[in-house]
């Protein structure tokens, strides 16, 4: 109910003052009663926009409630003038009690539907422009998507309890009542009591850490102000990994027996820290802490100084553990220091972090070779712009303001050269610092240095949903035409391509639009390089159709080959991403003999594993004479064997030499294989070295037999998730009468953990061995339903419901009493939607 003046309870006043004129008329006054004092009529209540300067939050979690018991002081000005009564946004479970700091209660209204908090501020003097007023709201938030409390989960290893926050983009006020808008920043505090054994880890400098009997008291205070879906806290029985860059402390914060190569993980932030440093400025926050959480219902989230991280992930120096932890620190200046707007302009920190990323780790992408601009790391959805203002901000997070604005970032990049692009990125930061900023003020930080018909372009390209497509077809020639399109805008840079040769001269063409460009076969030991700035995702991304892909293949490909040794050592010189695009291509045109060194000679780790993971997929090709093959296998058996660079080992994950046919794991990795037997209980394996051992595989019923003890019994949550993809990936190749066993053992793992990593691929699992009728997946179909009731695994809810549709395999009365056993279990909303209708699922 909305609290506002109602105008028929001011002519209620009106109409009595006129009755009371009429008796007037009629008596003499010694005859009437005396007259009650009159009493003005209340003052319409008059709604104003706020600015909140601070939050002040104090309270405990009540574990035995499932409650966070608080209080939230918080200290705003009103907009306008004339204004007494404000909005706050609140979709907390119950708001007790509002007051006036150091006054009286006031008047309030909770208006769920709206999930806001109605305030009356009439009786508040001074209340204007201006002035600043402090509340004081106790309320009690109950645990959900956005407050997340995790205990006595099934399947966890792990059994200490964890609370914390995930607010982005607009969940801060399901734990807090607030303004919750990102323009809004403030400062922000927070003073908690805790367990013994428990500590709380929050935005700004701890300020308070005191032992009481049975409890712990610590509080957080910012120096900086941000909006609150940055705002965040977690409350544990963690264990602390620290180091310090310089005077800054850098750690890691997980449950206790989580393990991981901690030492050499927080090395590697460290070093990501100095380059985002060299490219942006010092990092601005007091310290860094990354925090390893349980259910987080995203890998990352880049609450300033505090990093919420998916437990596990970046416990190692993985490359994709890398890539997110190099995009979550990125945050804390394109997000944290400087945030966005409006939840339309998310493309902004987002996009650059996502164009960050590669830079974080470039030393291992690229290492000696020349710089890039990591073009080939990014890639475009049709039907996804970078800026949409059409969608609700929830509806945002998709490859748009993501990976096709980082394309954008990056070809913007391509045109301005380094030092133009970067020294304008430090102005950003530097003039909005602890502000916000919106896409037409970042697009004009840009103008100058690209000029009107660039900036043009650039604008065209945030609105666009198209891909360029690039259309192949052969030539007389022996070479092919090149036709490229782009009817949405979406290039800003250039598409080129070059030839180099062997002394290193290189010759660049660029197509025009709709313009046929003629590739002719290359002379003189000439290669090809396709865009030698790597402003653009790779060119398989574009192929416009079959006959594009066949050209792609068999013609330009071969293109990319150097056919000398001359041209060779030109090719080792390249940069990585072209060294990349070609290794599949170029590697059988060595001499086994040769391979070894070449492989060497590559400058960057990554493309290095990328040489030697094909290297098996060469010696097992049929059309090897039986000599060359014998060759290729003992390079391939030498060379595989020795672990890769932790940076490249997920490359490797679960099946990377599958194709390794001369290598008997069993045999090779005698001993690692008996203690894999035993599920891992203890961890007796380190993880890097799991995921080394998953790259082989064995015969179906032995991967069976030893991956699933351990997907069901290892001693950490990443290292099950590694065992049950290994026999989920493998699920394509089983011969159908092994189908039956590996479809148990999905479904038993869909009962006996919620952990949302594991079942997403038990889920999968499911779907890739389901059964023709909806009779024989009964069991399945319950354990589904089973993942669909726990509270713990909303994550992965829309997929449990797209693939029980799936296995009821048209039987609308199975469907039926599947979505009739769920009635009045809570679904994620994008669940509830599917249920509804299943033909919307992906």
């Amino acid at each position: 109910m909305k609290s506002v003046a109602s105008p028929l309870r001011i002519g209620v006043f009106l109409l009595a003052g006129l009755l009371v004129a009429s008796l007037g008329g009629g008596c003499s006054p010694e005859d009437l009663p005396p007259e009650p004092p009159v009493e003005e009529p209340p003052l319409p209540l008059v709604r104003t926009e706020v600015d909140v300067q601070r939050y002040e939050l104090s309270g405990a979690y009540d574990w035995e409630r499932g409650r966070l018991l608080a209080t939230v002081r918080i200290t705003l000005s009103p907009l306008t003038d004339g204004a007494n009564e404000i909005a706050l946004d609140s979709a907390v479970s119950q708001v007790n009690a509002v007051r006036i700091a150091g006054g009286g209660a006031l008047p309030f209204v909770e208006e769920g539907a709206q999930a806001q908090l109605v305030v009356d501020l009439s009786t508040v003097p001074g209340f204007a422009r201006g002035t600043e007023v402090t509340l004081e709201i106790d309320y009690e938030a109950a645990p959900g998507d956005s407050l997340i409390a995790v205990s006595d989960r099934k399947g966890d290893p792990l059994p200490s309890r964890v609370v914390f926050t995930s607010s982005e983009p607009l969940g801060a006020e399901r734990w807090m009542p607030c303004h919750n808008e990102p323009f809004d920043r403030a400062y922000f505090s927070i003073d908690m009591h805790v367990e013994e054994g428990e500590m709380l880890i929050s935005n700004g400098a701890l300020v308070t850490d005191e032992a009481g009997e049975g409890s712990r008291r610590m509080a957080y205070e910012t120096a900086y102000t941000l909006p609150t879906y940055l705002m965040a806290f977690a409350v544990g029985a963690f264990e602390v990994e620290s180091t310090m860059h310089g005077d800054l402390p850098v750690s890691i914060w997980h449950r206790p027996g989580l393990e991981g190569s901690y030492d050499a993980a927080l090395a590697e932030v460290v070093g990501i820290m100095e380059r985002f440093e060299a490219l942006l400025g010092p990092y601005p926050f007091e310290k860094y802490a990354m925090v390893h959480l349980p259910a987080l219902p995203t890998s990352g989230m880049e609450n300033a100084s505090i990093s919420f991280q998916l437990e596990g992930v970046g416990a190692e120096p993985l490359g994709g553990d890398l890539l997110l932890t190099a995009h979550e620190l990125a945050h804390q200046w394109f997000g944290d220091l400087v945030t966005v707007e409006r939840w339309d302009d998310l493309w902004i920190k987002e996009g650059m972090a996502t164009l960050l990323a590669p830079e974080g780790v470039r030393g291992h992408m690229d290492g000696a070779g020349p710089l890039t601009l990591n073009g080939n790391d990014t890639w475009a959805d049709a039907g996804y712009a970078i800026h949409d203002t059409s969608r609700a901000p929830e509806d945002n997070y998709n490859s748009g303001p993501y990976e096709r604005a980082a394309w954008l970032l990056t070809q913007m990049r391509t045109l301005l050269g380094e030092d133009a692009f970067w020294s304008t990125l430090r102005g950003v930061l530097t003039e909005h610092r602890e502000g916000a900023i919106g896409t037409e003020a970042f697009l004009q930080a840009f103008e100058e240095g690209l000029g009107p018909e660039a900036s043009a372009r650039v604008r065209q390209a945030i609105d666009a949903v198209g891909v360029p497509t690039l259309e192949m077809r052969p030539s007389a020639s022996g070479g092919f035409t090149l036709t490229l399109h782009d009817p949405d805008g979406a290039l800003v840079a250039p598409f080129e391509l070059a030839w180099v040769a062997e002394d290193g001269a290189m010759r660049t063409d660029t197509l025009a639009k709709e313009v046929p460009f003629e590739v002719t076969p290359p002379q003189n030991g000439d290669f090809l390089i396709l865009d030698p700035r790597d402003s653009h995702p790779l060119w398989d991304l574009f192929l416009a159709d079959d006959v594009s892909w066949e050209v792609y293949q068999g013609t330009l490909l071969p293109f990319l080959v150097p056919t000398t040794p001359a041209a060779r050592a030109r090719f080792l010189d390249g940069a990585a991403p072209h060294q990349e695009e070609a290794l599949y291509t170029v590697l059988p045109t060595i001499p086994p003999q040769d391979v070894q060194a070449f492989v060497e000679d590559l400058p960057a780790e990554w493309t290095r594993a990328l040489a030697t993971r094909a290297l098996c997929g060469i010696a097992t090709d049929p059309n090897l004479d039986p000599a060359t093959a014998a060759a290729w296998a003992s390079v391939a058996e030498a060379m595989v064997l020795v672990p890769p660079a932790p940076v490249a080992a997920d490359l490797f994950q679960n099946g990377g030499h599958a194709r390794c046919s001369m290598i008997d794991p069993e045999a090779t990795f005698a001993a690692d294989w008996e203690m894999l037997e035993t599920g891992l209980p203890d961890g007796e394996i380190p993880y890097m070295r799991l995921v080394f051992l998953s790259a082989f595989r064995t015969p179906a019923p032995v991967e069976l037999g030893t991956w699933s003890n351990v997907a069901r019994h290892a001693s950490s949550m990443r290292t099950r998730w590694v065992a049950a993809r290994q026999l989920r990936t493998r699920v394509p190749s089983l011969d159908p009468a092994e189908v039956p066993d590996w479809r148990a053992f999905f479904t038993a793992l869909l009962v006996e953990t919620d952990d949302t990593s594991v079942l997403n691929e038990a889920i999968r699992g499911v779907a890739g061995t389901m059964a023709p009728t909806s009779a024989e997946n009964a069991e399945a179909l319950a354990g589904l339903g089973s993942v669909l009731r726990s509270p713990w695994t909303r994550l992965v809810h829309w997929r449990a419901v797209c693939t029980a549709h799936t296995l009821v395999q048209g039987d609308s009365a199975a469907w039926s009493t599947f979505t009739e056993s769920l009635a009045g279990v809570s679904l994620h909303p994008a669940a509830a939607e599917f249920l509804e209708d299943p033909s919307l699922c992906p």
